[in-house]
C-alpha cells in the first residue's frame, strides 16, 4: 500500500510535499492548472514526487474540455484520474463514459451518498470507485463495516482510497480533529488495500497525517508508507 500526499501542481507545494516525506501525490486541479496542459506537465515533471493520480477540478459537465485536459495530464505520468466535482452526480455516469477517456479513472463517492448508492450507481455497472472513507463516514453510521465489505466485494474496482478525519458534517479535517477512527481505518486498510492511500488533509497537515497513519501500524511502516529521503 502506498501513502501519497495532495497538492496542487505548483513547483512550491510539489517541493513541499517532498519535505514532509511523501513520494507520491495526488494533483488537485483547478482550471488555470489546465489553461496549457505542457506547461502544467512541465512544472511536475520538474518536481521531485511521483504523480500517482489527478483530480479533476469541479466543473460542470458542460465544461468537459476540462475533464479532457485533466485525462491528457494523468496521460503524461501514467496516472490515475480521479472523476470528482461538485457539479456531477453518479446519476451522469453514462455522460461521463462518453467523454472515453484515454487514462484509467474512478468516480470519487460523493459527500453522504450511501453504500447501496454507489453499488447501484458505479460498482455494479462495472465502473471503478475511488472510496473517500469521510465522504462513507458522513452517509454511514457503521461506516468500517461498509468499507470492508466495499472492499472485499469490489477490491478489484477500488484503486486509491481517500483518507481524512470528519465528522457527520465536516469533511477535510486534520487526524485527531474528527470523529473517525483513525487506527481501526488505517489497519482495515491493511488488512483489506493493496491500492494508494491519499491522505486529503490540508497542506500544514500533512507531515502529521503521514506519521499518524504510520504510527496505527509501526511494524507495518516500510510497506504502508513511501517515505521520502
Amino acid at each position: 500500500m502506498l501513502v501519497a500526499g495532495k497538492c496542487p501542481p505548483e513547483s512550491d507545494a510539489l517541493a513541499a510535499a517532498a519535505d514532509r516525506g511523501f513520494e507520491a501525490v495526488e494533483l488537485y486541479l483547478e482550471r488555470d492548472h489546465l489553461e496549457s496542459v505542457d506547461e502544467t506537465v512541465e512544472t511536475v515533471a520538474d518536481g521531485d514526487v511521483q504523480v500517482v493520480s489527478a483530480h479533476t477540478p469541479h466543473v460542470p459537465l458542460e465544461e468537459h474540455e476540462y475533464l479532457h485536459r485533466t485525462d491528457r495530464l494523468a496521460a503524461a505520468f501514467d496516472a490515475y484520474v480521479v472523476f470528482h466535482s461538485c457539479y456531477i452526480n453518479h446519476v451522469d455516469t453514462p455522460d461521463l463514459e462518453a467523454l472515453d477517456l484515454q487514462s484509467p479513472y474512478g468516480y470519487e463517492n460523493k459527500t453522504g451518498v450511501s453504500a447501496r448508492h454507489l453499488r447501484y450507481m458505479v460498482l455494479r455497472p462495472g465502473h471503478d470507485l475511488v472510496l473517500d472513507v469521510a465522504h462513507l463516514f458522513m452517509a454511514e453510521r457503521d461506516y468500517l463495516d461498509e468499507l470492508e465489505g466495499l472492499l472485499q466485494t469490489y477490491g478489484d474496482q477500488t484503486e486509491l482510497v481517500h483518507v481524512c478525519d470528519s465528522t457527520p458534517t465536516q469533511d477535510g479535517l486534520a487526524f485527531g480533529e474528527g470523529d473517525i477512527d483513525l487506527v481501526a481505518t488505517a489497519r482495515l486498510l491493511d488488512r483489506q488495500f493493496e491500492g494508494t492511500v491519499v491522505l486529503e488533509v490540508m497542506p500544514d497537515h500533512q507531515r502529521a497525517a503521514l506519521e499518524a497513519f504510520a504510527e496505527a501500524q509501526p511494524d507495518e511502516l516500510s510497506r504502508m508508507v513511501a517515505v521520502g529521503d
